[in-house]
């Protein structure tokens, strides 16, 4: 059956039905071959659409504190959706990996035209000014704390004064519930005071916030699954 007889059989369920055609056609023409997600996506979608959810969430979480007018950076951007996400709710986003074949997925589906998507490795880059916020999202467990620490800093020296950080990662004690690839990729995981400990050397003030599926509170931090750091104040000096 063609997209037209769909649209003539649906007619009696639609207020406007002209209108509703219309927009349907649109929508259709935009993206006539619909949008093909990279294979961690679509193994979320295969196996566990809560974990894509809980994902989108944490984006969520960053995209309600970010302006309209920000220059954002994600460190470590992987395939890009988070990027993608956040790019709706500010006006530009660089994203940056040194994995170049997930640079390539964030560009085979992309429609945005406010994300810039480049391969660089965080520890070499230089950009021209400093973002107003730095996104920084499952990253810091993937490397002995030595590197942690060298992360942090970076991140502060591409900080402006006035904008803030965003530190993310899974807490320690979720380790053992984590699944096998994370606990194949997963270096050194964090508790909460220990990363505090950490982004201190880096930043004046800092807010924590645990995690848990979608939900993001204060409880107490041995309970939470991922920790939220906002960082402000960049000691720039250091």
């Amino acid at each position: 059956m063609s997209q037209d007889q769909d649209l003539q059989h649906s007619s009696q369920y639609n207020k406007d039905e002209k209108l509703y055609s219309e927009l349907v056609k649109e929508l259709y023409s935009t993206f006539p071959d619909g949008v093909t997600l990279p294979p961690e996506y679509g193994s979320f979608v295969e196996g566990n659409l809560l974990r894509l959810f809980i994902r989108l969430a944490r984006y969520k979480f960053i995209a309600k504190l970010i302006k309209p007018t920000d220059r954002v950076l994600e460190v470590g951007c992987g395939s890009g959706l988070g990027s993608m996400f956040l790019s709706q709710h500010c006006k530009e986003v660089v994203g940056l990996d040194i994995k170049e074949h997930e640079i390539s997925e964030a560009l085979s589906y992309n429609q945005r035209k406010n994300i810039n998507f480049v391969v660089e490795d965080f520890f070499n880059y230089q950009p021209s000014e400093k973002f107003d916020v730095v996104v920084n999202l499952d990253v810091i467990e993937h490397m002995e704390p030595e590197l942690g620490h060298k992360l942090v800093e970076q991140a502060s020296q591409v900080t402006h004064e006035h904008g803030f950080f965003v530190c993310g990662t899974p807490s320690i004690y979720s380790y053992p519930h984590q699944g096998a690839l994370s606990q194949a990729s997963h270096i050194h995981c964090y508790d909460k005071d220990e990363l505090l400990t950490l982004i201190d050397n880096y930043f004046a003030r800092t807010m924590c916030f645990s995690m848990n599926d979608e939900v993001v509170h204060t409880g107490h931090h041995k309970m939470a699954w991922f920790y939220f750091v906002l960082c402000f104040c960049p000691k720039l000096n250091k």
